[in-house]
C-alpha cells in the first residue's frame, strides 16, 4: 500500500507539474507569440507527434511484458537485475533497444521530408520554421531509442522512479521553453522540451541504469519471440495509437491546411488544455497498471475489479472537476487570452468530448492487463468516422464543425459501445466462460 501511495504521489507530481507548466506555457505563448506564430507552434508539435504512430504501442506492450517477466526478480545497484530469470528480462531489453533503433531511423527518414512538403504548401506563410523542424524531428527520433528503458523500468514496478524522471524532464523542458519564448526565439521554443527530455533521461540511464543499458547492448536476442509473444498484442495497441493520433492531433494540421494558422492555433491551445486534463486524471489508472497485470497473471480477478472500479471513479471525478475550473476561467479571463482558444461553447464541447474519450481510454488501459485490446475495433470505427466528419466540418464550419463531429461520435457510438463491451468482457472472463489470454508460464 505504501509503494502504491508513493507511486501515486510521483505520478500526480509529474502530472500536476504538466498542468501547471502547461498553463504557464499557454500564458507565455499568448504573450510572446502572435496568433499566427501560435498556429505554427502547434502545427509543428502536432506533426512531430507522428512518432507515436511509429512507436506502434510497443512502449505500452513493454510495460505489460516487463510486469510479467519481472516476477521473482529485483533491482540491484546501477540497474543490475538479480533473479533466476534475469537473462530473459535482459533479452527483452536487448530486443527492445534494437527494434526502437530501426523505428527511430524510419521516423527521421519519413517524417522530416513529409513536414517540409506539408508546411511548404500551407496557405499562411509563417516565420522561419525549417531548422526548428529538422532539429525537432531529429531529437524525437533520438528519444525513440531511449523510450523502451522507461517502459521496462515502469513495468518492473519502478513507477515512482520513472515518473520522477518524467517530472524532471517536464520541469527542465518547460523552463527552457519559457526562456526561449521570453528571449524572442519564437519557434525554437518547440524544440526545447524534447531536448531537455533526452538529456535528463540520458543522465538517469548513466547514473542509475548503466548496467541495464550495457546488458541490453551486449545481450543476444534469443529467448524473445517477437511474432509470438509481442506482436499479437502490439498490433491491436498500434491501431489504438493510430486512432489516438487521429482523435487528439489530426485536427490541428487539418485546420492548419484548410483554415490557416490562426484557427489551428486556437484548436491547438484548447486541445493542449484538454489533453493535459486527461493526463492528470489518468494518473489514478496509471499507478496500478503493474498491479492489475500481476492480478490477472495470478488469476485474482476480484482484486483486478476492485482496483479498476475505485480508480475509474476517482479519475472521472478529477477530470470533471478540472473541466469545470477551465470553463470558469474561460468566462472570467480577459479577452486577450480567451481569443487564443476556441469560443466558450465550442471549448466546452471539446472538454465533454475529451471526458468521454477519457472514459474509453481508462477502460482500454484496464483491459490491456489481459494482453488483449477488445475495444480496438470500436476505437477504429469511432476515429474513422470522427476524422471523416471533422474533415467535412473543418471545411464548412471551421473548428465548430470539428468539435461537433468529435462529440457526436463519442456520445452516440464510441463511449456507450466501449462501456457495454468492457462489462461483457469482464463478466465473461470472471465467470470463466472465455479464457482471457494465455498467461506466459513462469519458468
Amino acid at each position: 500500500m505504501k509503494s502504491g501511495h508513493q507511486a501515486l504521489f510521483a505520478i500526480l507530481a509529474q502530472r500536476c507539474w504538466q498542468a501547471i507548466s502547461g498553463a504557464v506555457t499557454v500564458l507565455m505563448i499568448t504573450t510572446f507569440l502572435d496568433v499566427h506564430e501560435q498556429g505554427w507552434y502547434f502545427g509543428l508539435l502536432s506533426l512531430a507527434a507522428l512518432y507515436t504512430i511509429f512507436d506502434m504501442g510497443l512502449s505500452l506492450v513493454l510495460v505489460q511484458a516487463a510486469a510479467h517477466e519481472f516476477i521473482g526478480l529485483s533491482w540491484l545497484k546501477n540497474g543490475h537485475i538479480h533473479g533466476p530469470r534475469a537473462r530473459r528480462f535482459e533479452a527483452l531489453a536487448a530486443w527492445a533497444i534494437r527494434h526502437y533503433a530501426w523505428l527511430a531511423l524510419a521516423f527521421g527518414l519519413i517524417v522530416t521530408p513529409f513536414g517540409f512538403w506539408f508546411f511548404s504548401a500551407a496557405p499562411s506563410k509563417g516565420p522561419a520554421w525549417q531548422m526548428p523542424w529538422v532539429i525537432l524531428t531529429a531529437i524525437n527520433a533520438a528519444s525513440l531509442v531511449l523510450l523502451p528503458f522507461l517502459s521496462l523500468v515502469e513495468g518492473s514496478g519502478g513507477i515512482r522512479e520513472v515518473y520522477l524522471v518524467r517530472l524532471l524532464q517536464t520541469v527542465a523542458g518547460a523552463l527552457l521553453c519559457w526562456i526561449a519564448l521570453a528571449g524572442g526565439l519564437g519557434l525554437w521554443a518547440v524544440v526545447m522540451p524534447a531536448s531537455a527530455g533526452i538529456v535528463v533521461q540520458g543522465i538517469w540511464l548513466w547514473q542509475r541504469k548503466s548496467r541495464l543499458v550495457r546488458s541490453a547492448l551486449a545481450t543476444q536476442i534469443g529467448p524473445i519471440n517477437w511474432r509470438r509473444e509481442i506482436w499479437p498484442h502490439q498490433w491491436q495497441i498500434a491501431v489504438s495509437w493510430l486512432c489516438g493520433y487521429m482523435l487528439t492531433q489530426l485536427y490541428i494540421p487539418l485546420l492548419f491546411a484548410v483554415q490557416g494558422a490562426a484557427v489551428a492555433g486556437q484548436m491547438g491551445l484548447s486541445l493542449t488544455l484538454s489533453n493535459m486534463l486527461g493526463l492528470l486524471a489518468l494518473s489514478w489508472i496509471t499507478r496500478h497498471v503493474p498491479d492489475m497485470a500481476n492480478a490477472v497473471a495470478g488469476g485474482d480477478l476480484d482484486r483486478f475489479r476492485t482496483l479498476c472500479r475505485r480508480d475509474l471513479i476517482l479519475s472521472c471525478l478529477a477530470f470533471l472537476g478540472g473541466a469545470a475550473v477551465l470553463c470558469i476561467v474561460h468566462e472570467l479571463a480577459p479577452s486577450h487570452y480567451t481569443d487564443r482558444v476556441l469560443p466558450f461553447w465550442t471549448f466546452a464541447g471539446l472538454l465533454l468530448s475529451g471526458f468521454l474519450g477519457h472514459i474509453q481510454t481508462s477502460l482500454a488501459t484496464q483491459l490491456r492487463s489481459f494482453r488483449r485490446e477488445p475495444l480496438v475495433w470500436i476505437l477504429l470505427a469511432g476515429s474513422t468516422l470522427t476524422a471523416a466528419g471533422a474533415a467535412w466540418g473543418a471545411v464548412h464550419y471551421s473548428s465548430g464543425g470539428v468539435v461537433a463531429a468529435m462529440l457526436c461520435v463519442q456520445l452516440f457510438l464510441s463511449t456507450p459501445a466501449s462501456i457495454l463491451l468492457y462489462r461483457r468482457c469482464i463478466d465473461r472472463w470472471r465467470q470463466g466462460l472465455s479464457a482471457p489470454f494465455p498467461v506466459p508460464e513462469r519458468h
